[in-house]
């Protein structure tokens, strides 16, 4: 039949363009798909990173906390982890397992907030079977910041560099007295006293001037903790955002794919309807 060319030429050209719209499909899956990948290798990889010096930063943070503690003591005032009155380091530390639940689990919080969220969980959990529960026992952990205060001092009294110069300034200031016949007079006395005085105050400003600098340390290690991570979630958030797009791009690619096939299939359409062999060859088929 002279109607046989045109089919033949129309169903080749519906063939071409479904394969076509199917070729794109799969091409722009597959970059999108390539995209993702990419994006969520460079995610775990900036997460890795992230974690690795974070991990790296910690004992400074926890050198710096736990010297911040020790001038708050000796200035009697309550430790960075003291909250209502409980030293909550001290409270997670005396558990292993606390320990080791805060690091593995729990790396956002500090010590102290770990610790108050911890015992506020148990209580919460231990009320729900028994109203009564009164959750774990924190007198072992009160705290007095003028108690603090007199132990940290009594601390520096027994430590090795206040023994060293009290008990060198003391002889040199006995040998000066009896060289000079005053071993027994009141002025001997009182510059022994003045002299221990002295010497534990320049004992307590060197500590405070050491503690000081580990405490910066700390700071800075905790600062650096912080913009790598609001770096590192702002790297995640922009290929998160290249994912998206690649996904929506390949989603409009798609939908163009689909939207070309159906108009040349309708165009094709369109054109055997028109061709008088077609329409012909139709008209006899009924």
């Amino acid at each position: 039949m002279p109607v046989a060319a045109p089919l033949i030429g129309a169903a080749a050209g519906i063939g071409g363009g479904i394969m076509s719209a199917n070729a794109t499909k799969k091409a722009a899956g597959k970059a999108a798909a390539a995209q993702t990948a990419a994006d969520q290798a460079a995610i775990a990889e900036q997460q890795r990173q992230y974690n690795t010096t974070r991990s790296d930063l910690m004992p400074w943070q926890a050198s710096g906390s736990a010297a911040q503690d020790q001038i708050n003591a000796l200035l009697g005032l309550p430790g960075a982890n003291t909250r209502g009155g409980v030293d909550w380091a001290a409270y997670v530390n005396s558990d292993p397992w606390r320990v080791s639940d805060w690091q593995n689990n729990y790396k956002d919080k500090t010590i102290g907030e770990y610790g108050q969220y911890n015992y506020q969980y148990d209580l919460n959990r231990g009320r729900a079977a028994d109203p009564n529960y009164t959750g774990f026992d924190l007198s072992p952990y009160k705290t007095n910041p003028a108690s603090d205060q007199q132990a940290a001092i009594d601390a520096l009294k027994l430590s090795p560099l206040y023994q060293s110069l009290f008990s060198n300034g003391e002889n040199a200031i006995l040998s000066n007295a009896s060289a000079t016949g005053g071993l027994r007079g009141g002025n001997t006395q009182n510059s022994l006293a003045n002299f221990g005085r002295d010497t534990l105050s320049a004992v307590i400003q060197n500590q405070l001037q050491n503690l000081t600098g580990v405490s910066s340390s700390g700071q800075n290690a905790a600062a650096q903790t912080g913009t790598l991570g609001a770096n590192s979630a702002n790297s995640i958030s922009n290929l998160l955002s290249n994912s998206g797009t690649a996904n929506a791009n390949a989603a409009l690619a798609s939908g163009a794919a689909n939207a070309g096939a159906i108009n040349s299939i309708v165009g094709t359409i369109g054109g055997l309807a028109g061709n008088k062999d077609v329409t012909s060859w139709a008209g006899k088929l009924f």
